[in-house]
């Protein structure tokens, strides 16, 4: 972590700027979990300097998180994470560069993980780049102990509304070129049987439930053995 200043405390759009103080200077109770299910968290702290991520990783495990590794950033960190199975990633750099950037985003599409970083940069340039590449809260300037539940907590919730919509648009793109492909198929069979549109969806329906498929996938095998019989290959020429 970094020293902290006061009034640059910096996070976030997510996570409202507060004053704070160095866990590295302050001899204050550590804060216990307030929740058992704190105690089974587990955090990889990602980190070059190999002190800071000690104390780091002091601060997790006194705040009843458990700490599974700590490694530096110029590992590739979607293998250690693989190998290490942390649920929350805590990055503490002085400033991400591109390199750093582009492990968030390769943790981000290989091994989609709530992730932290702190940093000493607070512009906004910096930030917003942050949260572009996956980041799930950012923070300037050092962190409280009193603020690292909030803060990993907050982080985990802005990962998973981010999955949610994620999975939520992946459903819809589902649903929207299944309804294609049973437009498609049902042209087919009206067309070629002389069907009307309603009858032509019941024997879809009909075709699927016989053969205990999803009608868009019977869909598919309509329209593929419609252009299989309107394209014959030489052997059947």
């Amino acid at each position: 972590m970094h020293h902290p200043h006061p009034r640059h405390q910096v996070c976030t759009p997510v996570f409202p700027a507060r004053s704070v103080r160095d866990p590295r200077a302050t001899t204050a109770p550590r804060c216990p979990p307030e929740r058992p299910a704190l105690a089974l968290l587990k955090i990889m702290v990602v980190d070059d300097h190999a002190q800071r991520a000690q104390t780091l990783a002091r601060v997790l495990t006194e705040s009843g998180y458990e700490v599974v590794a700590q490694v530096p950033a110029s590992d590739y960190l979607p293998t250690r994470i693989n190998e290490c199975k942390p649920d929350v990633i805590l990055i503490d750099v002085d400033a991400p560069g591109r390199d750093t950037l582009e492990q968030v985003s390769a943790i981000h599409r290989e091994t989609p993980r709530p992730i932290v970083m702190f940093s000493s940069k607070d512009d906004r340039e910096t930030i917003t780049a942050a949260i572009a590449a996956g980041v799930s809260a950012y923070m300037a300037h050092g962190l409280s102990i009193s603020k690292v539940q909030p803060v990993i907590d907050m982080a985990i919730a802005h990962f998973q509304r981010f999955q949610q919509l994620q999975d939520e648009l992946a459903k819809a793109q589902t649903t929207l070129a299944d309804r294609k492909i049973i437009d498609r198929a049902k042209g087919v069979l009206m067309s070629q049987r002389k069907l009307t549109e309603p009858q032509a969806y019941r024997t879809l329906q009909k075709l699927a439930m016989d053969r205990k498929r999803r009608i868009a996938d019977v869909a598919r095998d309509v329209i593929e053995m419609a252009d299989l019989l309107s394209h014959p290959t030489e052997s059947t020429k």
